[in-house]
């Protein structure tokens, strides 16, 4: 059977034929609406880009410092400093590279230390993600007149907010939180990484909890589930360091909202 073709003027009428030339109908509408297409396609992409909400001046440093103080395993491997950068003494929680807890926090516990690592900033605090290396933690001669600080209680509370992982929120993920972050943050807190209970006051002021068991031990893994999402949560508030907000929780007092 013969190979049919488009007479002439079938294609001047817009019959289009993929391996011929374009019929001239079709070429003068395309040439008056991909412009248009486009330009739609851009103010899109803008309006959508400027619609997200900030995902907050988290910074990671990619210059290794060092930090010295005494090192506590529980709730959360912790360096106690006698200046956190303002003058201040305060409390920086450490981390392992990748989705891990210091592990080998529990060697050096109560032992005045150095720790190098990589800083990951939010705000006015920060967090360390310890070097791999063996050397990255060296202990120090002790100074018994610096006893280690304990848990001070202030009384039960309950808040609402959302649970995200200390690494991820203070800047190794943009966002560090929100229902996109969920699956990650759980595998962090799941790893060891330090949970924190990031809540809103009044004037949209934000304040991070850190989050432990009421034995004063991590997090029950029980809590997992509600990592990301909208909860409210009971438990006795305290302070680790003197400066590090502190909120023992058992998973029973979280609900979803």
């Amino acid at each position: 059977m013969p190979d049919v073709v488009p007479s002439k003027a079938s294609r001047e009428d817009g019959f289009y034929v993929g391996y011929l030339p374009v019929p001239g109908g079709v070429r003068t509408f395309l040439k008056r609406v991909l412009p248009l297409v486009v330009c739609v396609v851009v103010v899109g992409a803008l309006v959508l880009a400027r619609s997200q909400r900030d995902p907050g001046g988290a910074a990671w440093d990619s210059a290794t410092v060092s930090a010295s103080g005494r090192l506590v395993a529980t709730p959360y491997p912790a360096l106690l400093v006698n200046d956190r950068g303002d003058g201040r003494p305060g409390t920086v929680l450490l981390v392992e590279t990748g989705k891990h807890g210091l592990a080998r926090a529990e060697e050096f516990h109560n032992h005045r230390v150095t720790v190098s690592g990589r800083p990951l900033r939010r705000d006015a605090r920060f967090i360390l993600e310890v070097d791999p290396g063996p050397d990255a933690v060296k202990s120090l001669p002790d100074d018994p007149s610096r006893p280690i600080p304990v848990i001070i209680p202030l009384g039960r509370m309950t808040l609402r907010g959302e649970i995200v992982d200390s690494k991820c929120y203070h800047g190794a993920m943009k966002p560090g939180d929100g229902k996109t972050h969920k699956e990650c943050a759980t595998l962090c807190i799941a790893g060891g990484i330090p949970p924190l209970f990031l809540t809103a006051g009044p004037q949209g002021e934000t304040t991070l909890y850190l989050l432990a068991d009421p034995s004063g031990g991590p997090l029950s893994p029980a809590a997992l589930p509600f990592v990301g999402d909208p909860v409210e949560l009971s438990g006795e508030a305290a302070t680790l360091g003197g400066d590090l907000p502190l909120l023992l929780v058992a998973p029973g007092d979280i609900r979803r909202l």
